[in-house]
């Protein structure tokens, strides 16, 4: 089988891209391994209302849980911080659903239930994971959406090595909440806590630095129980998580093979927020090989993302790899103080 471009993943960076492709008129494979698109969801599920002007098509009544205005943040030493973060919390399985059916309908050919394998003799070896047939794909390109642990950067050269892992429950609200919640503790060491509200309920997670080696659900059960001011602790409605890439940008062209979203380190490897990137740089890898430039892709990505990924994860490495001093590490390491965009 022969296409111009196969997609590995069919989250919001591979189903945008898949999108982006069929609309421009090249034929699409998209590919992912889950048997229905959206689920698990293992993140947040915020976005800034920026991507709604780009992306209104994917923003409908039944992808949006709620509006929120503000990101405030609590600190160990009592001070409280509030940052402007307007944008909206998802329904995360339908806006990946929404994404992933404009594609097919503009002719991108979708494939769940099948895998990666790798490469061999210039074809992408996949393999139908209900029938265990194995496939070989012809593919002008490869696009890698296939999140923070990519099997297809593992194959193509450098991969992501150095993570956070986050866990989540979602629990009811005891009132409402128009606001994004942060809160920075001693025992949650390299990174945060939050209560992101999805209209009567919550995402109550934690995320930790995997150089820390703790149990992340411990972390999390104690985040929680603190948090009964704000939820209802005796029921939860979902549970999550996942990895987060805390290294930075990996090399995302590589000749037909362009890695975006979190499979080539799009995620800020502080923040977590990772959404909006993916979808943006799957546009920018669709746009580069539609106008016949695919070599372009990692440039714009770079000028658009770079800095301040890059900054990020400079930062976990010299500064989160301990945590103690929280007065002083927080400020320099978290992008709502002034310290962070002086060092």
């Amino acid at each position: 089988m022969k296409y111009d471009v196969l997609v590995v993943g069919a989250g919001p960076g591979g189903s945008t891209a898949a999108y982006r492709l069929a609309q421009g008129g090249a034929k699409v494979l998209l590919v992912d391994t889950r048997k229905e698109i959206g689920y698990p969801v293992q993140c947040a599920e915020f976005v800034p209302v920026q991507l709604s002007y780009k992306f209104p098509e994917f923003f409908t009544k039944e992808t949006i849980a709620q509006k929120v205005k503000d990101m405030v943040h609590y600190t160990p030493w009592g001070e409280v911080v509030s940052m402007y973060s307007e944008g909206f919390i998802l329904h995360r399985e339908r806006w990946d659903r929404r994404i992933a059916q404009l594609a097919r309908e503009k002719g991108a050919e979708l494939k769940l239930k099948t895998k990666f394998l790798g490469f061999e003799d210039g074809y992408a070896v996949l393999k139908d994971m209900r029938t265990e047939e194995v496939m070989k794909i012809k593919a002008d390109f490869v696009i890698g959406a296939d999140g923070a642990r990519s099997k297809v950067a593992k194959e193509t050269g450098r991969f992501t090595r150095d993570f956070l892992i986050t866990a989540q429950y979602t629990l009811k609200l005891k009132k409402p909440l128009e606001d994004l919640l942060i809160f920075f503790r001693d025992y949650i060491p390299g990174g945060y806590g939050w209560i992101f509200p999805k209209g009567e309920l919550a995402n109550v997670g934690v995320g930790v630095d995997l150089h820390y080696k703790l149990n992340v659900l411990e972390v999390l059960d104690r985040f929680v129980r603190e948090m009964e001011k704000f939820v209802y602790i005796d029921k939860i409605f979902g549970r999550t998580g996942g990895f987060i890439p805390g290294e930075g940008i990996i090399e995302p062209f590589r000749g037909r093979v362009m890695l975006v979203g979190d499979a080539g380190g799009f995620c800020h490897p502080i923040t977590g927020g990772g959404i909006a990137n993916a979808v943006l740089t799957g546009d920018m890898a669709a746009r580069s090989i539609l106008e016949g430039e695919p070599e372009e892709y990692e440039e714009e990505a770079l000028d658009t993302f770079g800095s301040s990924i890059n900054r990020a994860a400079k930062k976990r490495k010299e500064l989160m790899k301990e945590w103690d001093r929280l007065e002083w590490r927080i400020p320099r390491t978290w992008i709502a103080f002034e310290e962070y965009y002086k060092d």
